[in-house]
């Protein structure tokens, strides 16, 4: 214990002189264990952690997180948020959660029409083959190669829910299934398409759906919004993490060494100008990436253990290094206006990135070093 406090003492003096500026610490009361995603509405940030479930943060002076509560679930995989309403899985359900103040009931929970175990076949937990966690994804950021949806919320780079209009979309397992939300409080089931192989995050636009799997990225096309449609997909060598989507590019991590399959640690620079036959542009080897984010002409990579680094994305086929930092282990992004949040193993820090090449450390969200 005492070793840890020490350790986080020696990294917050190592950080306050990289920032420069005045910060402030918000405790998880439980501690976040295995966090996988982030998701953001309005002021308010969604930390999801798997083992120990929804982490919830008033973000509204990023300098000051509050936490405010945090919802115990079990086989946590992420949120989506609709007006006052707050979806979450645990496991293969769907929960339904009202928020007034900072307090949230249970006002549901939906349970799939079919087997669980068999259904899913076990799950990819970055090295370990676990009856329910799941943490080997690919995500998509809020950008595509048309205007984005007009959806309430949004979710980082491992995102598994995404809400558009009246319209609830979820990456599960080996299916995309849709409810709907016209009454929000009330989601129905009306469709699961099984895809063939595994998909693990998605993320929408006003006509589109891209997939993120273990295999490759799939995009479905939802001029018919209750049931979307297959009309083209990139595949690669098996492996783990995140696809983001700018204009007509898309940019993928893959990363080796783990469950997900191949050795190799690769940047892929995806062509999806036509949807219907995207195509890998280029690759740019990495050291372990994982998450990422991109805003043009930037792009954030996460690199695990090594911290993470920014891109200039100018020549998507050519992504040329700004700037490393490495004092920290970090796994995905989610960036909103000029504030970056970064989600690290088991914390995570908010930045101002007016200037993205220099961010400057703001607020902290850790486990109670209690």
């Amino acid at each position: 214990m005492a070793k840890s406090i020490v350790t986080r003492v020696v990294l917050s003096i190592v950080l306050a002189s990289f920032a420069l500026g005045w910060r402030a610490t918000a405790s998880s009361p439980t501690g976040l264990v295995f966090p996988v995603n982030m998701t953001l509405a309005d002021q308010t940030l969604y930390v999801s952690d798997q083992y120990t479930g929804v982490h919830v943060y008033d973000v509204a002076d990023p300098a000051a997180p509050r936490a405010v509560t945090t919802i115990a679930l079990e086989g946590h995989r992420g949120t989506a948020v609709k007006g006052d309403i707050l979806y979450a899985s645990e496991k293969d359900k769907l929960h339904v959660f009202r928020r007034e103040g900072d307090a949230f009931t249970l006002v549901m929970t939906l349970e799939p029409e079919y087997d669980y175990d068999q259904g899913s076949g076990g799950v990819w937990n970055e090295g370990v083959n676990d009856s329910y966690y799941y943490a080997c994804t690919c995500g998509s950021s809020s950008y595509a190669p048309m205007e984005s949806a007009p959806t309430p919320s949004g979710g980082s780079s491992y995102a598994t829910f995404a809400v558009i209009g009246d319209y609830l979309y979820r990456a599960d397992y080996f299916a995309l299934v849709v409810y709907d939300i016209a009454k929000a409080d009330e989601p129905k089931e009306i469709k699961r398409t099984y895809v063939g192989s595994t998909i693990e995050t998605i993320f929408p636009t006003e006509q589109y759906l891209f997939l993120g799997g273990t295999q490759g990225m799939s995009i479905y096309d939802r001029s018919d919004p209750a049931a979307p449609k297959r009309i083209g997909s990139v595949t690669h060598f098996r492996a783990c993490d995140p696809v983001v989507v700018s204009g007509s590019v898309a940019y993928v991590t893959l990363r080796g060494g783990n469950a997900c399959g191949d050795t190799r640690d690769v940047l892929l620079t995806v062509n999806i100008a036509d949807p219907s036959h995207p195509f890998v542009a280029a690759e740019k080897d990495m050291t372990t990436p994982f998450g990422l984010v991109v805003r043009e002409p930037f792009l954030y990579v996460s690199t695990g253990q090594n911290g993470y680094t920014l891109l200039d994305v100018t020549r998507p086929t050519a992504p040329a290094p700004l700037g490393t930092w490495a004092d920290w282990p970090t796994k995905d992004f989610l960036w909103s206006n000029d504030v970056l949040y970064v989600l690290g193993f088991d914390d995570l820090r908010i930045y101002d990135v007016s200037d993205p090449k220099a961010p400057v450390l703001k607020g902290t969200i850790e486990n109670d070093p209690s």
